[in-house]
């Protein structure tokens, strides 16, 4: 089920969706008009909405606003056919709407006369002063990003959320989301919302308030090159750092930090950065500036380099400059504790219980530091297919995927992102159909798995059935153990000799199909759910410079990698 994630307020700021406040008004209308607050009926009216509005906006870059989101409750009620409640909650929303403007009258009044007072981080009461908001634009962008910009425009926003006894803090970030919400009229915004973000890390990151805004100022220069030492002996200390680290002239190393290479980065960038990559400390905040996460990453890189210290401003230098940037893993954990930099796995499953528990094992451990899955399940025999030692009938491989599935959503990689998995199956597999609709947004929810990515594996003598109108045979694996195995010439002969055993009554589970029949329907699954992607076995294999040491049975999650994999090789 769809759900709605965030909502655009008022201001431009991006919030959590709450249903729960959804829930609220419309027990508030019924109570008003109603005298009762129709409890259940207002809950799921607001599941509904969510529901609603998540599919309006699903596949698109787009967030609801609150007003939109007021609108579905309208028109909701109204299907309901709860006119006099709807009428309630249209004048509730109108009156709010002239409360709000008065109030936005009072404030700028207060605004103009120097009456409206902010709460520093001290505690302390100042005057709120757009002067020296503009002031402070006008120091972070140079004269010509200044054009591309309206700070009038800005400024009246602003004044337009503020609020008697607002925080400095609050300020600083309602002048972030006001701009951001302009970026897309021009480039300046997008600078200026990385120029304002970037200006309020300094100062948590650099334990000052009073930091120039001149990037190039040298004391500014200074305090950013000695907060960096600084902060690894903290990190060190509170065991975020890997204490290899203090083994560095890290003094010598800093001296190479430019700050102004920060700026490099847009709005965007240096958000993400914020969100998901910096190292924070026990109380969340944050130890790095981009500057920072790079040097540390390449001390970290250049641990067991015999010149160190070479490499590490080589890295960096790289890496500032934006000319290369690793990959997450490598930004996440290079110079910490647990330094797993690979970004991508590929595994294959035995048809063995303990082997399918330790691969579920094995792949929530790499997913835990950030790893991304791809696990080849082709071994695991078909469904109906005989289990000797049970003495019944196996339910195929559509349950265990849906175990590895729930084991992906289980884990959050690195404490940052979600576990990513891709499962492979090569489509000779009796279970190839009901692999083929895992994806499905209908049918048994028992058979689906809406969270891991689904690949076909396939062979060029496949695509020549489909090219030549003939037909395909799905086999049980544990009855031809050897196709996962084979590929080219060999494979081509060993498929054509199951399928006479087949023929000959000598094979228990298999199944005929006309291949251009298999092949539509892996387009037509491929159009409406995105998967099961299509890759090929023969092409991975005929290539591979590894093929003296085995097979390549799938890629990885992003289908860019193949290698070979076995039960002792991951």
């Amino acid at each position: 089920m769809s759900s709605l994630q965030k909502v655009k307020k008022r201001n431009g700021a991006i919030t959590n969706f709450d249903q729960e406040k959804i829930c609220l008004a419309v027990q508030k209308a019924f109570l008003d008009v109603l005298k009762e607050p129709h409890t259940e009926e207002a809950k799921e009216i607001a599941e509904n909405i969510n529901r609603a509005v998540a599919e309006r906006y699903a596949g698109t870059a787009q967030i609801p606003t609150v007003e939109e989101v007021q609108d579905f409750v309208e028109q909701a009620l109204m299907e309901r056919e709860y006119f006099d409640v709807a009428k309630s909650y249209i004048i509730y929303r109108y009156e709010h709407a002239k409360i709000r403007e008065e109030e936005k009258k009072n404030i700028e009044e207060k605004i103009d006369s120097h009456e409206l007072l902010i709460e520093t981080t001290d505690g302390s009461r100042d005057i709120f002063s757009p002067e020296f908001i503009q002031k402070m634009i006008s120091e972070l962008l140079t004269e010509e990003e200044l054009q591309d910009i309206n700070v009038e425009a800005v400024l009246k926003q602003l004044k337009g959320e503020v609020y008697d006894g607002i925080t400095v803090k609050e300020v600083s970030r309602l002048l972030i989301s006001v701009v951001r919400s302009m970026i897309e009229k021009s480039f300046g915004y997008d600078m200026l919302a990385s120029r304002l973000l970037l200006h309020d890390l300094y100062a948590e990151v650099l334990h000052s308030d009073n930091l120039p805004n001149a990037i190039d100022d040298e004391s500014f220069v200074a305090q950013y090159r000695a907060s960096f030492v600084e902060n690894i002996k903290k990190g060190v200390a509170d065991k975020k750092y890997d204490k290899k680290l203090l083994t560095f002239d890290l003094e010598k190393l800093a001296q190479h930090l430019d700050p102004s290479r920060d700026r490099l980065l847009r709005y965007l960038g240096a958000q993400t950065l914020l969100d998901r990559y910096f190292v924070k400390d026990e109380n969340g905040a944050s130890l790095e500036t981009p500057q920072y996460l790079f040097l540390r990453v390449a001390i970290g890189l250049s641990l067991k380099e015999e010149d160190r210290e070479k490499y590490v401003v080589q890295f960096y230098t790289m890496m500032s400059t934006l000319r290369f940037i690793p990959s997450t893993p490598t930004l996440f954990h290079a110079g910490t504790r647990h330094a797993q930099l690979s970004s991508c796995y590929l595994n294959t499953v035995e048809d063995d219980l303990d082997h399918i528990f330790k691969v579920y094992g094995d792949n929530a451990n790499l997913s835990k530091w950030a790893g991304g899955i791809g696990t080849d399940w082709t071994n695991i025999r078909a469904t109906g297919a005989l289990i000797k030692k049970a003495g019944f009938g196996s339910q195929g491989v559509v349950p265990f995927l849906k175990i590895a599935n729930d084991v992906t959503v289980a884990i959050n990689r690195s404490g940052r992102r979600r576990g990513a998995t891709a499962v492979y199956l090569e489509n000779w597999h009796y279970d190839i159909i009901d692999f083929l609709e895992l994806r499905k947004n209908t049918g048994d929810e028992r058979r689906r798995t809406h969270d891991i990515n689904t690949a076909a594996w396939i062979s060029d003598l496949f695509m020549k059935r489909v090219r030549d109108g003939k037909e395909w045979t799905l086999f049980s694996p544990d009855e031809v153990p050897d196709l996962h195995e084979l590929y080219g010439s060999k494979f081509e002969a060993a498929y054509e000799q199951y399928e006479k055993l087949a023929d000959e009554g000598k094979i228990n589970v298999f199944k005929k199909i006309n291949a251009a029949d298999l092949w539509k329907k892996m387009l037509g699954m491929l159009f409406e759910t995105g998967h099961s992607w299509i890759t090929f076995k023969d092409p991975s294999n005929i290539r591979s410079p590894q093929d003296h040491a085995g097979v390549v049975h799938n890629s990885n999650l992003c289908t860019e990698i193949t290698l070979n994999t076995s039960r002792d090789e991951t």
